[in-house]
């Protein structure tokens, strides 16, 4: 979650994650999506680069964020910063603890202990796969490719989720991938991965901890395949229908902001899901909802959605 703007409570925020794929695994697997992540160490890491950070587990990069996402607000994400590691217990999110006294609240088992191996910080690029992250359950010809890498003559093993299909670049640094998905009554399919492990090298005197990963466990990408014209969800017989939840709010624009509009994917849930988490859980006016969500929080997907000054 990346907070930004003004002074809380009027502050804006973006937020993403990442489902693990199985409870003993990376997850760099396309396998059944179950897991907790105190199962097991993770690698967890951010990158920065001008105007853009980005968020891996396992060298996998499921989240980015630019400044030009964040406009009109400041970016202050290329000033310096420091580390904060905690073990924080309750809020809104988690639920609190179990309070005996009052008998309310989440059961949360104490002691709790956070293991952290090592602080690292690195100066410099890594390998990484660059393409598009959110794309339509039936998109074609979506182009991958691994950049920052100096190294000639690798040869890579690209692996995709089983609702796509690597047309052409198997063995490249850039495959062509489409993607054929239908779903059972649902807009969305949350943490596949596109995974890249290249070979044809000696690892032996390699300084390049970038290239030592590719090398070694490969490196990773999260793609989320949506179904934004509601033309992928599969109905009980089988066939393809556009299935659209009706929502008491149009944020004031019913010719723009309509039905298949707040049918769109942001995050795990569509815009007009968003907003009304928003209402109703959270107390925002209608307006100031759609604004929250259509400009500042998901902007490009749910824009129609804004109102008019």
């Amino acid at each position: 979650t990346v907070h930004y703007g003004l002074a809380w409570p009027q502050h804006q925020y973006s937020e993403s994650g990442i489902t693990l794929a199985t409870p003993t695994s990376s997850p760099l697997s396309n396998g059944p999506h179950i897991g907790n992540l105190n199962e097991t160490f993770h690698t967890y890491a951010v990158e920065r680069v001008p105007g853009r950070m980005r968020w891996y587990i396992d060298d996998i990069e499921y989240s980015s964020i630019t400044k030009e996402d964040m406009e009109p607000y400041h970016w202050s994400f290329d000033e310096d910063f420091y580390f904060i590691l905690n073990l924080a217990v309750g809020g809104n999110w988690p639920g609190n603890p179990f309070d005996e006294s009052t008998s309310e609240g989440d059961a949360t088992m104490f002691p709790q202990r956070l293991e952290v191996d090592y602080v690292r910080v690195y100066e410099g690029t890594f390998p990484r796969i660059e393409g598009k992250s959110v794309v339509d359950c039936l998109e074609k010809n979506v182009v991958y490719e691994i950049t920052n890498v100096e190294a000639p003559n690798l040869s890579y093993t690209w692996t995709v989720p089983p609702h796509a299909t690597i047309k052409e670049g198997q063995g490249t640094s850039r495959i062509i991938v489409s993607f054929d998905s239908t779903t059972v009554q649902s807009n969305i399919i949350d943490s596949e991965i596109i995974n890249v492990k290249a070979k044809g090298l000696d690892k032996n005197g390699i300084i390049s901890t970038g290239l030592l990963k590719l090398l070694d466990n490969g490196i990773g990408t999260r793609v989320k395949i949506t179904d934004f014209n509601g033309q992928c969800i599969l109905s009980s017989n089988n066939k393809t229908t556009p299935e659209f939840k009706e929502y008491n709010f149009d944020c004031g624009r019913p010719l723009d902001c309509n039905a298949y509009v707040l049918h769109r994917t942001t995050e795990e849930f569509t815009c007009g899901e968003r907003i009304e988490w928003l209402i109703y859980e959270e107390g925002m006016e209608e307006k100031e909802a759609c604004k929250e969500v259509a400009y500042v929080q998901f902007h490009g997907h749910c824009g129609p959605c804004n109102p008019l000054d």
